[in-house]
């Protein structure tokens, strides 16, 4: 960027300023109105109070930075607040006429480089139909949760490279190394993406439930850098697997409910027998709360827990006398429509295979 910005605190005299960039930003909404500005000022005003208050209240130490030009004119304002893990981007704006110069980009690769330099996200609230979200995405948000109105982002710098490996024990440096690691990463999004589940590579929430994975719409966000152990992707894509289709291609799909838990545990075992994967990179110990071992073990001795849910969604079949289940063979790898006419999934699902 070409132009020279300089930046100052926002003080008392620059409410005026900060009240016609509001007016401003306000205008395209109140448009369609087709009132007269002396009708609309009172209304503008109100909301501008509103605004001020409900930013007091909520980021009271939020830190109002007015955007000048080199020669100190005024033409936006940026405002952060520095949270307990990360930085806020509570609001920021530009005039019109200095839009499409790189202003506001400006202003936000400032905050990300203090933001990296503490090793913390910055995140931030866009509406759906704001300009602004193209933007954000070119410059690495992502987004990372969603509700009828808006997107909730969030960026976070790479991970710098290091010198020896992290405090968590990295599956690869336990079994055989990076080559090792990144040929299981590949088979697994080979798979993935057969079935029918997308597999996008990229940045992902430091609030992820898994490290490096985000489910996102119809499949996973990976970010490799900060995976820890490969078989983790199939266990969250056997979360997506198993949930009915409307549910998978939500913006960001989850489940809470123990019986579809306890399903992705035997799909994902499923699915790394049919990879040819040792099912110790799935259970591997430093998840499932101590029972990975137990797992393998039973899961090896055919006594598998969430079985019988993978029979009642038909993904597998159910054994009757004389013909035992195909499982670990799968009849879908993606759930189909529920069979309505069977017993509830619960029951289905808390018991056991033997």
């Amino acid at each position: 960027m070409d132009e020279v910005i300089t930046t100052r605190t926002a003080a008392a005299a620059d409410e005026e300023f900060l009240f016609r960039l509001f007016a401003l930003q306000k205008a395209g909404e109140f448009a369609p109105l087709g009132w007269p500005a002396q009708q609309l000022q009172p209304l503008l005003e109100m909301q501008y109070r509103a605004r001020q208050l409900s930013y007091a209240e909520s980021f009271p130490e939020a830190v109002n930075t007015i955007l000048c030009l080199a020669d100190g004119t005024p033409v936006g304002r940026h405002l952060t607040a520095r949270q307990k893990d990360f930085y806020r981007v509570v609001d920021i704006a530009v005039l019109p006429e200095y839009r499409g110069r790189g202003i506001g980009t400006w202003a936000l690769n400032q905050m990300k480089q203090a933001a990296a330099l503490e090793s913390v996200p910055m995140r931030l609230s866009v509406t759906r139909t704001n300009p602004a979200l193209g933007l954000y995405e070119r410059l690495g948000f992502i987004r990372v949760s969603a509700d009828d109105l808006s997107f909730e982002m969030e960026w976070h710098a790479p991970l710098r490279e290091a010198a020896s490996p992290r405090p968590q024990e990295r599956m690869a440096l336990e079994n055989g190394g990076e080559a090792v690691r990144e040929e299981v990463v590949a088979r697994i999004a080979d798979f993935l993406r057969e079935i029918g589940l997308s597999v996008q590579f990229g940045p992902v929430p430091s609030t992820s439930f898994l490290p490096g994975i985000q489910t996102v719409s119809g499949g996973l966000r990976v970010d490799v850098d900060a995976l820890l152990y490969p078989g983790d992707l199939l266990h969250e894509a056997g979360h997506l697997a198993v949930m009915t289709a409307e549910r998978r291609w939500a913006e960001f799909p989850h489940t809470t409910e123990p019986a579809e838990e306890m399903a992705a545990l035997a799909w994902s075992y499923a699915a790394a027998r049919h990879i040819g994967l040792a099912p110790e990179i799935v259970f591997h110990e430093h998840g499932y709360r101590g029972q990975s071992k137990a797992l393998v073990h039973d899961f090896s001795v055919g006594k598998c827990v969430g079985l019988p849910y993978l029979w009642w969604i038909g993904m597998t079949t159910q054994p009757v006398p004389g013909s035992p289940s195909i499982y670990p063979r799968m009849l879908h790898w993606l759930r189909q429509e529920p069979d309505a006419e069977h017993a509830g999934p619960q029951e289905y699902a808390l018991e056991a295979h033997g």
